[in-house]
């Protein structure tokens, strides 16, 4: 059985429809997150090193954490509308992780996301990521905001648990 890290997104809550559909089918780790908190690095990597994830789903700031975790630990990712520019809280982790790059990932962007802009996350990923390691994958979901619909996120996610 599978064991995924769930991350939620800044603004969220951690449960709900999308936790219990992991739960259903492997076994699933999705921690309250505060993204505030100043010892949210060392929390992270406690949570990382303790769960052993076989793989990290997150959205929006989870994403973000999500894909900079799966880079640290070589673990697949999921990262739903990551938040990897235009952040209205930078979380407290060390300036290194921004040279991090997740070789297991696949970035699902949703077309009418007026959060984090998916042109701009486009632009992020071609000119940070994309050039020395094009085998990320990256996905538009057309008619899809910041805020992913459970049908939509069980429809990207089944095949991998």
């Amino acid at each position: 059985m599978k064991k995924v890290l769930y991350l939620h997104g800044l603004e969220s809550k951690n449960g709900g429809a999308k936790v219990d559909y992991l739960a259903a089918k492997c076994l699933v780790h999705a921690p309250e997150m505060d993204y505030t908190r100043g010892d949210i690095f060392p929390y992270l990597i406690k949570v990382v090193e303790g769960f052993k994830p076989d793989i990290i789903i997150g959205s929006s700031m989870g994403g973000f954490t999500a894909y900079m975790l799966g880079a640290l630990y070589n673990i697949e990712v999921i990262a739903f509308n990551p938040a990897f520019h235009s952040r209205t809280l930078e979380p407290n982790y060390p300036e290194f992780i921004n040279n991090q790059v997740c070789r297991k990932a696949r970035i699902i962007l949703g077309d009418e996301d007026t959060v984090i802009d998916p042109k701009k996350t486009l632009e992020w990923l071609k000119d940070h990521i994309m050039m020395h390691h094009p085998d990320i994958k990256v996905e538009n979901v057309h008619g899809m905001g910041h805020r992913i619909p459970t049908d939509i996120f069980i429809n990207k996610i089944q095949h991998e648990l």
